[in-house]
C-alpha cells in the first residue's frame, strides 16, 4: 500500500510508504547500538521481541530504555505528552514543537551511557495526523544528530509495527 501522507500547508502532498511485515521472532542483538558501531539514529526496527529483554539488555550496559506505545498518539498534543512522560521531561517543558525539540536534544536529567527510544505502533500517527508525524520524525532525527555532534550519551529511536518505511521527504527510514 501506498497511501499519501497528508499535504503541508502549500506542498504538495508526500508518498509515504507503509509496511506491515513482521520481522524475527527474537530480538536482534543491540550490540551495534551498544558499541556505537551503528550512528545514533531513527531506524525502523523488524524484531518482534518483548520489550523486556531489550529493556535488561540495555539497563546492564549501563542505558536507559523507554518504550513509548502508539496507540492513541493521533495528533501533536498527544505526541508532545507522551513523550514528555516517557522520557520523563522536566518541568521547564513548554508543551510546543521547539520544547519537545530542547528536550530530546538535552536529556541531561536521564542517567546512562546511551539512551533508546522503542516507538510501538508509530504508524497510527503517520496514518492520521502526517503534518504531527513528520515534525515528530524530523525532531527526532535532529536530536540524534545535534547528541552526536555535541558528544552526549547517544540516543537511538527505533520504530517497530506497521507504519512508514519512508521518511516524511520519501528517503527510507533505515531498517537496524
Amino acid at each position: 500500500m501506498t497511501p499519501p501522507a497528508g499535504a503541508a500547508a502549500g506542498r504538495p502532498a508526500q508518498r509515504t510508504r507503509f509496511d506491515g511485515a513482521a520481522g524475527p521472532a527474537v530480538a536482534p542483538r543491540l550490540d551495534t547500538v551498544l558499541s556505537g558501531a551503528r550512528e545514533p539514529g531513527v531506524y525502523r526496527w523488524l524484531s518482534r521481541a518483548h520489550p523486556e529483554p531489550v529493556r535488561r539488555e540495555l539497563s546492564a550496559a549501563d542505558w536507559t530504555s523507554h518504550l513509548l506505545d502508539g496507540r492513541g498518539l493521533t495528533g501533536a498534543t498527544e505526541v508532545l505528552d507522551r513523550h514528555a512522560e516517557q522520557l520523563s521531561f522536566p518541568g521547564w517543558f513548554r508543551h510546543t514543537w521547539d520544547g519537545f525539540a530542547d528536550c530530546l536534544a538535552d536529556l541531561s536529567w536521564l542517567p546512562g551511557r546511551g539512551h533508546l527510544l522503542l516507538w510501538e505502533r508509530y504508524g497510527v500517527l503517520a496514518r492520521t495526523d502526517p503534518t504531527a508525524w513528520a515534525v515528530t520524525y524530523r525532531s527526532l532525527v535532529a536530536a540524534t544528530r545535534s547528541r552526536r555532534v555535541a558528544g552526549l550519551p547517544p540516543l537511538y529511536v527505533l520504530l517497530r509495527g506497521p507504519g512508514p518505511v519512508t521518511d516524511p521527504e520519501g528517503a527510507p527510514i533505515p531498517v537496524l
